[in-house]
């Protein structure tokens, strides 16, 4: 398996180059860590959603190839996955939405850390707007959500991926909880 410093080395390259070598390399090291991040995207879709963890690794791996940022480490490359991970699922709900002409969006759960001790259904569509106007005037509660949240990723491996202390995490997520709340809150 390689260190991680070699697999963001081969991340890069497999980024700017057409070598199927490269992508034999990069799969074992990477994909049970990208099916566990889709996993926990998954997890509290509604029955009828369609997209499978399998599909968005996918689909997110051929999204990561239009990712202009040079990777860092893992802890970015985790960091842009999760948001490459999100947009796929805001795509195909806003598909599913367009197909039903406005009717039965989907509805993903936040995990009850996100919204005020519950597990609230909460509309795709409807929390991503909120995160993109989020994103605006703070990116890196953002990224919080899209890790933490999202992802399933730890205290620990969060703060590590953002370079911030799990104290200093801790109080940004509590703000972004309530945040999150409020604005969600007052579009219903």
């Amino acid at each position: 398996m390689a260190s991680d410093r070699q697999l963001t080395q081969l991340l890069n390259e497999w980024r700017t180059a057409e070598d199927a070598a490269l992508l034999e390399k990069i799969v074992p090291a990477v994909y049970d860590e990208l099916h566990r991040l889709a996993g926990a995207y998954m997890r509290g879709q509604p029955a009828e959603h369609t997209l499978q963890a399998t599909a968005l690794v996918n689909e997110a791996f051929l999204r990561l190839r239009d990712v202009k940022t040079e990777l860092e480490d893992r802890g970015h490359f985790i960091g842009i996955v999760a948001n490459v991970m999100r947009n796929v699922l805001v795509d195909h709900a806003r598909a599913k939405q367009a197909q039903k002409r406005g009717g039965g969006v989907p509805h993903v759960d936040v995990d009850e850390a996100a919204i005020a001790g519950e597990r609230p259904s909460v509309d795709v569509l409807a929390l991503e707007q909120v995160l993109e106007r989020l994103e605006q005037r703070d990116p890196r509660k953002v990224r919080i959500a899209e890790l933490h949240y999202f992802c399933g990723a730890t205290y620990a491996e969060t703060a590590a991926a953002l370079g911030m202390s799990e104290a200093t995490l801790h109080r940004e997520l509590k703000m972004l909880k309530a945040l999150l709340a409020r604005q969600l809150r007052e579009r219903d």
